[in-house]
């Protein structure tokens, strides 16, 4: 059992964390003057900006780079132009000019990411949003944006049949797109007013009745709800939930709006392979329109039925609205299985009509939707928050054996947010490689930085219990095949490597502690007294 536990965190602590929102591999394109980008590693979306790997940008757009790895600073020049980046320090310079970001270049799991629209803006290339598609354009840095608006949309209204009055003629998918409108973008924040978590909701009623799942707002203490047209309100209500349908209905705190709202439909009416479009924040991008058809009418999963549905969702898109080709709501968009198969899931619009016919009671989202393990989740978010910082500060630099051993330290934690995972990466091919041949005269030795540094945690800092990682994190223009393939991925005109050479968990509460040399084998743990 534990080497089955140990494996499921392994996975976890490659996986970035979860509070930002990252995209899954071929889901969003980004295009170069009309030609798909190839990215080693997919964008990703925090905070409202877009972040991609930035050797296949740079050498995409023309630039040639350089990269310290101790200053951790990246260095771009193309023609008169050059740009300088430094990992998690939001200020950027051009030209000797400094630019504040909203988002600060990231390292995670070997991977430096740069801010798209800042460093194709600032080396000519303009940027057009449509749908999953971003589009970079030579010669143009600015681009036509519709001007908000302060009055709602007129709703679609669809048109009798010349043969039968009675019956309505379909939308097409422009149409449907315009409304969009209806359906907002949540970022839902703790007591500190700190993101964390984001979601989709569906405007059902014009002073700012929004519906969405009930586990987008679960543990918030507000939400921040965004609009179609940029527009920003606050919610610290809640009319109603439905914690088994995973549905609740929420308020904008503001008596003067008149917001467009959707109309329902009946989900029963709905026919296997009927065209169906959703809208929603896949992954934080906003206002992003799918389409797809009925899979399935009615799927139970976990005791519940949903509709099943190929149009594709993300993280994100929880929430969100499914639309019939008639602008009716059908359903809101809730779950998605991870496979190739594209099986994805929705509330019927039916459940919906009977979970808004219910009594509604004004309630703090505390009291509502209250997370049995938010404080809990919180408190440990800070501890590793506090160990990240201690050991960048600590063990950044230090000695072993007459070494001189350098790392990066990350925290993150489980999915299940029970456990605190530690990741230290070396960079330096020298530093690594004497350290390797250290560790072949005397297999103790790397474990016992591990258990040092674990001892040094629990006594500063009260870590009784953790899951640690330690990685070589290099670049190389030729495939380095004396790595596990699975520590290899394609980036640039080169190969990024990330490779995992120790995973260990730290259990003082048992007094052991168990690891292994080889993650990518099959090899029993190792357990040693502690």
């Amino acid at each position: 059992m534990k080497k089955i536990v140990f494996f499921i965190l392994m996975i976890s602590l490659l996986i970035p964390s979860a509070t930002t929102s990252y995209a899954a591999e071929g889901k969003w394109k980004v295009y170069l003057d009309g030609t798909e980008l190839t990215f080693s590693n997919s964008p990703f979306v925090s905070e409202g900006t877009t972040l991609v790997p930035f050797r296949n940008l740079f050498e995409a757009l023309g630039a040639t780079i350089s990269y310290n790895g101790k200053t951790k600073t990246i260095n771009a020049k193309k023609d008169n132009t050059e740009i300088i980046l430094t990992i998690n320090n939001p200020v950027a310079y051009s030209n000797g000019a400094s630019f504040k970001l909203n988002v600060a270049p990231k390292a995670i799991s070997g991977v430096t990411y740069v801010p798209l629209r800042f460093v194709s803006e600032t080396l000519g290339y303009g940027i057009e949003v449509k749908s999953k598609k971003i589009y970079l354009n030579a010669g143009s840095t600015t681009t036509a944006t519709p001007a908000p608006t302060t009055t709602p949309a007129p709703t679609s209204t669809p048109t009798p049949t010349p043969t039968d009055p009675t019956k309505t003629q379909d939308l097409t998918i422009e149409q449907i797109g315009e409304l969009s409108d209806r359906v907002v973008y949540i970022e839902v924040v703790d007591q500190n007013n700190k993101a964390i978590a984001s979601g989709s909701g569906v405007i059902v009623g014009a002073k700012g009745e929004i519906i969405t799942n009930y586990h987008v707002i679960e543990g918030a203490h507000n939400a921040v709800i965004y609009t179609s047209d940029e527009a920003k309100y606050v919610s610290s209500t809640v009319l109603n939930v439905d914690k088994d349908r995973d549905l609740a209905l929420i308020k904008i705190d503001s008596a003067s709006l008149n917001l467009p709202t959707v109309t329902i439909g009946d989900s029963s009416k709905l026919k296997l392979g009927e065209s169906v479009v959703a809208i929603g924040s896949p992954l934080g991008f906003t206002n992003s329109l799918t389409s797809g058809v009925v899979s399935t009418k009615s799927r139970v999963v976990d005791g519940q039925n949903y509709i099943q549905i190929s149009t594709p969702i993300d993280h994100g898109s929880s929430g969100g609205a499914l639309f019939n080709l008639r602008g009716e709501l059908v359903g809101i968009t809730t779950a998605l299985v991870e496979s190739s198969a594209a099986i994805n899931l929705a509330i019927p619009s039916t459940d919906v009509s009977t979970f808004l016919k219910k009594p509604q009671q004004s309630k703090t989202y505390a009291a509502a939707a209250p997370g049995e393990t938010a404080s809990e989740t919180t408190s440990l978010a800070a501890k590793a928050e506090a160990i990240e910082d201690y050991l960048n500060e600590e063990y950044s630099y230090f000695t072993f054996e007459g070494l001189e051993l350098e790392f990066e330290w990350f925290t993150t934690l489980s999915k299940d947010k029970q456990d605190i995972l530690i990741g230290g990466a070396m960079t330096d091919a020298a530093s690594y490689s004497s350290l390797m041949k250290l560790q072949k005269k005397d297999d103790t030795n790397i474990p016992y930085i591990v258990q040092y540094i674990a001892e040094d945690l629990y006594d500063t800092l009260d870590v009784d219990n953790a899951i640690f990682g330690l990685y070589f994190d290099t670049y190389s223009q030729s495939y380095p095949s004396s790595y596990p393939a699975d520590s290899i991925e394609r980036e640039g005109s080169g190969y990024r490597v990330f490779h995992n050479f120790m995973l260990a968990i730290v259990d003082y509460n048992e007094g052991e502690m168990y690891y292994t040399l080889d993650p990518y084998g099959d090899d029993d743990l190792i357990t040693i007294q502690i």
